[in-house]
Protein backbone atom coordinates (compact mmCIF):
# COMPACT_ATOMS: atom_id res chain seq x y z
CA UNK A 1 0.00 0.00 0.00
CA UNK A 2 1.33 3.38 -0.97
CA UNK A 3 1.59 6.07 1.72
CA UNK A 4 -0.06 9.38 1.18
CA UNK A 5 2.40 12.24 0.74
CA UNK A 6 1.73 14.55 3.68
CA UNK A 7 4.62 16.91 3.08
CA UNK A 8 4.13 20.03 1.05
CA UNK A 9 6.45 22.45 -0.62
CA UNK A 10 7.12 25.49 1.59
CA UNK A 11 5.91 27.82 -1.14
CA UNK A 12 2.57 26.01 -1.48
CA UNK A 13 1.68 26.38 2.21
CA UNK A 14 0.02 29.58 3.34
CA UNK A 15 2.82 30.88 5.59
CA UNK A 16 3.13 34.57 6.43
CA UNK A 17 6.17 36.25 4.84
CA UNK A 18 8.25 36.76 8.06
CA UNK A 19 7.95 33.07 8.96
CA UNK A 20 8.70 32.06 5.36
CA UNK A 21 11.92 34.12 5.45
CA UNK A 22 12.87 32.58 8.80
CA UNK A 23 12.27 29.04 7.49
CA UNK A 24 14.29 29.78 4.38
CA UNK A 25 17.13 31.14 6.53
CA UNK A 26 17.05 28.08 8.80
CA UNK A 27 17.12 25.82 5.74
CA UNK A 28 20.17 27.69 4.45
CA UNK A 29 21.85 27.38 7.85
CA UNK A 30 21.40 23.62 7.80
CA UNK A 31 22.85 23.21 4.33
CA UNK A 32 25.87 25.54 4.34
CA UNK A 33 29.30 24.44 5.44
CA UNK A 34 30.78 26.33 8.43
CA UNK A 35 34.01 26.79 6.49
CA UNK A 36 32.04 28.76 3.91
CA UNK A 37 30.63 31.02 6.63
CA UNK A 38 34.12 31.57 8.06
CA UNK A 39 35.41 32.38 4.58
CA UNK A 40 32.59 34.88 4.01
CA UNK A 41 33.27 36.60 7.34
CA UNK A 42 36.91 37.06 6.37
CA UNK A 43 35.95 38.28 2.88
CA UNK A 44 33.49 40.82 4.34
CA UNK A 45 36.13 42.12 6.77
CA UNK A 46 38.78 42.40 4.06
CA UNK A 47 36.35 44.08 1.64
CA UNK A 48 36.05 46.87 4.21
CA UNK A 49 39.82 47.14 4.31
CA UNK A 50 39.95 46.21 7.99
CA UNK A 51 42.69 44.32 9.74
CA UNK A 52 41.74 42.02 12.62
CA UNK A 53 42.69 44.80 15.05
CA UNK A 54 40.52 47.33 13.21
CA UNK A 55 37.58 44.93 13.34
CA UNK A 56 38.10 44.58 17.10
CA UNK A 57 38.08 48.37 17.44
CA UNK A 58 34.81 48.61 15.51
CA UNK A 59 33.29 45.90 17.73
CA UNK A 60 33.79 48.07 20.83
CA UNK A 61 35.48 45.19 22.62
CA UNK A 62 32.76 42.63 21.89
CA UNK A 63 35.13 40.53 19.76
CA UNK A 64 38.90 40.67 20.07
CA UNK A 65 41.27 40.45 17.12
CA UNK A 66 42.56 37.09 18.38
CA UNK A 67 39.03 35.69 18.70
CA UNK A 68 37.99 36.84 15.22
CA UNK A 69 41.14 35.34 13.72
CA UNK A 70 40.31 32.06 15.44
CA UNK A 71 36.73 32.17 14.15
CA UNK A 72 37.96 32.83 10.61
CA UNK A 73 40.48 29.97 10.74
CA UNK A 74 38.10 27.54 12.44
CA UNK A 75 40.17 27.30 15.61
CA UNK A 76 37.25 28.40 17.75
CA UNK A 77 33.58 27.41 17.73
CA UNK A 78 31.41 30.18 16.32
CA UNK A 79 28.25 30.58 18.43
CA UNK A 80 25.08 32.16 17.10
CA UNK A 81 25.39 35.24 19.38
CA UNK A 82 28.96 35.81 18.18
CA UNK A 83 27.92 35.31 14.56
CA UNK A 84 25.19 37.93 15.01
CA UNK A 85 27.67 40.29 16.69
CA UNK A 86 30.06 39.88 13.75
CA UNK A 87 27.22 40.67 11.33
CA UNK A 88 26.38 43.80 13.34
CA UNK A 89 29.98 45.05 13.26
CA UNK A 90 30.35 44.33 9.54
CA UNK A 91 26.91 45.86 8.90
CA UNK A 92 25.79 42.83 6.91
CA UNK A 93 22.80 40.55 7.16
CA UNK A 94 23.14 37.04 8.53
CA UNK A 95 21.59 35.90 5.25
CA UNK A 96 24.68 37.15 3.38
CA UNK A 97 26.81 34.75 5.39
CA UNK A 98 24.58 31.71 5.16
CA UNK A 99 22.89 32.02 1.75
CA UNK A 100 24.30 30.02 -1.13
CA UNK A 101 26.37 31.92 -3.70
CA UNK A 102 23.59 32.06 -6.26
CA UNK A 103 21.28 33.74 -3.72
CA UNK A 104 23.71 36.57 -3.05
CA UNK A 105 23.63 39.74 -5.05
CA UNK A 106 26.87 41.66 -5.32
CA UNK A 107 26.94 45.00 -3.62
CA UNK A 108 29.64 47.59 -3.55
CA UNK A 109 31.04 48.25 -0.08
CA UNK A 110 31.75 51.94 0.18
CA UNK A 111 34.36 53.35 2.48
CA UNK A 112 33.30 55.15 5.57
CA UNK A 113 33.73 58.88 5.71
CA UNK A 114 36.37 59.83 8.25
CA UNK A 115 36.41 63.45 9.39
CA UNK A 116 38.88 65.51 11.38
CA UNK A 117 36.60 67.34 13.81
CA UNK A 118 39.22 70.03 14.44
CA UNK A 119 38.97 70.95 10.76
CA UNK A 120 35.16 70.85 10.91
CA UNK A 121 35.16 73.17 13.94
CA UNK A 122 37.51 75.57 12.13
CA UNK A 123 35.15 75.97 9.16
CA UNK A 124 33.36 79.32 8.88
CA UNK A 125 29.86 79.29 10.34
CA UNK A 126 27.29 78.02 7.83
CA UNK A 127 24.08 75.99 7.75
CA UNK A 128 26.08 73.11 6.25
CA UNK A 129 28.57 73.11 9.14
CA UNK A 130 25.76 73.38 11.72
CA UNK A 131 23.84 70.48 10.19
CA UNK A 132 26.93 68.26 10.02
CA UNK A 133 27.96 69.04 13.61
CA UNK A 134 24.42 68.45 14.89
CA UNK A 135 24.32 65.08 13.18
CA UNK A 136 27.77 64.14 14.50
CA UNK A 137 26.71 65.04 18.08
CA UNK A 138 23.78 62.63 17.78
CA UNK A 139 26.08 59.89 16.43
CA UNK A 140 28.52 60.39 19.31
CA UNK A 141 25.68 60.13 21.87
CA UNK A 142 24.19 57.03 20.23
CA UNK A 143 27.46 55.16 19.85
CA UNK A 144 29.00 56.17 23.14
CA UNK A 145 32.37 55.12 21.71
CA UNK A 146 33.89 58.35 20.50
CA UNK A 147 37.25 59.16 22.07
CA UNK A 148 39.02 61.72 19.95
CA UNK A 149 39.22 64.38 17.30
CA UNK A 150 38.35 62.06 14.43
CA UNK A 151 35.01 60.42 13.68
CA UNK A 152 34.05 57.74 11.20
CA UNK A 153 30.58 57.97 9.66
CA UNK A 154 29.00 54.81 8.33
CA UNK A 155 27.44 54.48 4.90
CA UNK A 156 23.94 54.95 6.39
CA UNK A 157 25.05 58.13 8.12
CA UNK A 158 26.40 59.53 4.86
CA UNK A 159 23.13 58.64 3.10
CA UNK A 160 21.18 60.47 5.83
CA UNK A 161 23.38 63.54 5.50
CA UNK A 162 22.87 63.52 1.74
CA UNK A 163 19.10 63.61 2.36
CA UNK A 164 19.40 66.39 4.95
CA UNK A 165 21.45 68.53 2.56
CA UNK A 166 19.06 67.88 -0.33
CA UNK A 167 15.91 68.65 1.70
CA UNK A 168 17.03 71.60 3.83
CA UNK A 169 15.95 75.07 2.74
CA UNK A 170 18.78 76.73 4.73
CA UNK A 171 21.58 74.69 3.17
CA UNK A 172 22.88 76.17 -0.06
CA UNK A 173 25.02 73.17 -1.09
CA UNK A 174 22.58 70.44 -2.06
CA UNK A 175 25.33 67.89 -2.81
CA UNK A 176 26.70 66.71 0.55
CA UNK A 177 29.66 64.74 -0.84
CA UNK A 178 30.79 67.62 -3.05
CA UNK A 179 30.53 70.02 -0.09
CA UNK A 180 32.64 67.71 2.13
CA UNK A 181 35.29 67.39 -0.59
CA UNK A 182 35.43 71.17 -1.03
CA UNK A 183 35.89 71.68 2.74
CA UNK A 184 38.86 69.27 2.88
CA UNK A 185 37.78 67.77 6.23
CA UNK A 186 38.05 64.12 5.14
CA UNK A 187 40.89 61.88 6.18
CA UNK A 188 42.10 58.84 4.27
CA UNK A 189 43.17 55.67 6.06
CA UNK A 190 46.64 54.42 5.10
Amino acid sequence: MRRKNTTRDLCSVDIPEPERVMLSTLHSMLTIDMNEIRSRIRAARISRGWSLAEFADHSDGAITAVALGSYERGGRTLSTPKLLAICRVLEISLVHLIASDQELTPSQVTDRHIYDLRLVQALPQSPEKSSLLSYIRVIIQERGDWKGEVISLRKGDVENLKRIFAASEEIRSKNYVAWVQAQRISLVKN
